[in-house]
């Protein structure tokens, strides 16, 4: 080799490979903030649960639970029934259907018999059973009578006895009833039917009997519709479920007395304007964080329990400061239960310097958490930044309860009523029509509003099929 392939390189090219060796380390050190945050990310999307998202705790399957973290607060009572609470067991009645008398063959003492021997009291025990179930067939005979003149008329049968043989209001109530609150699919209705009531009943029959169910109660949707338009305050949410294949969108809107199911293929306005509640709406409207909500009704409020849940998930992540997610986890439960401190005192406003606290704090707390969690302003922003920026920027819905008692801190109502409509798909699977699908939610409605009235479901389904729908009194 010559002396000139061992020469030691010059400046120039020193300086060059240095520049070349910078921008290598500094391509590296973005491709590793990238994959860092996306390893976050991926982490964070694996440690999701009920607990800090809001997933349904359905969910969460069969793997080991985390330790539990509550949103509530303790409140000093012991576990257990509350004080005061009757509870419920079962009860001897004083009027038995049955009576069975059991006499002592024999002395327990001497072993003499005791045939003749006579009673000197005795105790009761009683055993709750169910009879066997047969149906109860009653026959309408239509009487013809002959004038004088000559003719013949026949008796008119009553209105809902339309042909030779037909199920009566109670049968038609128990289809509905286990279709659209027990969620059971129409062949297994079927053999329920049969097995419980010895009534054979096919999948046609089940059709037939929802179709005229739905057709039944298009007044009392449109009751339900006016209610929900003239509340002062309602909840609204939305989950997606699957109709023939493809995902549509169970929409529920919805008061302590009301409730308004609706399957829509959209998920936003289009779905909300073209079930014609939220455009009348005036009141406030209870939501998550959904965009498509905001325009609706005079005011928004957000529910705390759904950020409660984030905040968690903030506080779980181990690479950023976590400190402000704590602090408005503390003031947000702090304001609630302050809140409720008040209604149990009847006041219906916090006190001001109290309230102002508390608003403080809150705005504190957001400041800090986007402090925590710079962005440069091109990518995603961190889950935890997006967070703290909208608890910034919709301050007024969220705090919305602290300064209106009326408005709850969480949207629980819709999702209470939202969460047993869910079922329908664990049990019985995605429905397969559109028509099918919205059947169950007009009859579903009707089951959870005539509830929350106190009424059993099967009375007002059976008062549905004698052609007397229960009914929302009228708005003014």
């Amino acid at each position: 080799m010559s002396s000139a392939q061992h020469s030691p390189p010059s400046y120039e090219e020193l300086a060059a490979l240095v520049v070349e060796l910078k921008l290598l380390v500094s391509a590296q050190a973005v491709t590793i903030a990238d994959q860092a945050e996306r390893i976050g990310e991926l982490e964070r999307q694996i440690a999701s649960d009920s607990h800090n998202s809001s997933k349904p705790p359905s969910s969460d399957g069969l793997g080991k639970k985390p330790a539990p973290k509550s949103l509530r607060r303790r409140t000093g009572r012991k576990p257990g029934r509350a004080k005061g609470d009757p509870g419920g067991w079962l009860e001897q009645v004083t009027d038995p259907d049955v009576i069975v008398d059991h006499h002592p063959a024999v002395c327990g003492g001497c072993g003499a018999g005791l045939a003749e021997a006579k009673s000197w009291g005795f105790s009761a025990r009683q055993v709750f059973d169910l009879p066997e179930i047969a149906p109860e067939v009653t026959e309408h005979r239509l009487h013809r009578a002959v004038c004088g003149c000559g003719h013949i008329t026949s008796a008119t049968a009553p209105e809902q006895v339309v042909a030779h043989a037909v199920y009566g209001p109670g049968v038609r109530a128990g289809i509905c009833y286990l279709s659209a609150y027990q969620h059971l699919p129409a062949k297994r209705l079927a053999e329920a039917m049969e097995a419980l009531f010895g009534l054979p009943i096919s999948t046609g029959t089940v059709m037939s009997v929802l179709a005229r169910a739905h057709e039944g109660l298009a007044g009392f949707e449109e009751r339900v519709k006016e209610h929900l338009a003239a509340a002062p305050v309602a909840h609204a949410d939305e989950s997606g479920v699957r109709v023939a294949g493809k995902l549509h969108w169970l929409h529920v809107m919805c008061t302590h007395l009301v409730t308004f199911y609706g399957i829509h293929t959209g998920r936003g306005r289009s779905a909300m304007d073209d079930f014609g509640i939220l455009p009348a709406f005036a009141g406030t409207l209870v939501t998550d964080a959904l965009a498509s909500y905001t325009v609706y009704g005079r005011d928004q409020a957000l529910c705390g329990a759904h950020v409660l849940r984030e905040l968690i998930a903030v506080t779980e992540e181990t690479r950023r400061d976590t400190v402000w997610a704590q602090a408005m986890t503390d003031v947000l439960t702090e304001a609630k239960d302050a809140v409720a401190d008040a209604l149990t005192a009847g006041q219906n406003t916090l006190a001001p310097d109290i309230l102002q606290g508390f608003q403080d704090r809150y705005r504190q707390a957001a400041l800090c958490g986007i402090a925590a969690n710079p962005h440069s302003g091109t990518g995603p922003k961190p889950k935890a930044r997006a967070l703290a920026e909208r608890l910034r920027d919709r301050t007024e819905e969220y705090q919305r309860y602290m300064v209106d008692f009326s408005v709850p801190f969480d949207n629980n109502q819709a999702e209470r009523d939202l969460r047993m409509v869910k079922a329908q798909q664990k049990i019985s699977g995605s429905w397969r029509t559109l028509t099918g699908a919205r059947r169950f939610a007009r009859i579903r409605s009707y089951i959870s509003t005539v509830r929350k009235h106190g009424i059993k479901p099967l009375t007002a389904l059976r008062e549905l099929f004698a052609g007397r729908p229960w009914m929302l009194p009228a708005t003014s």
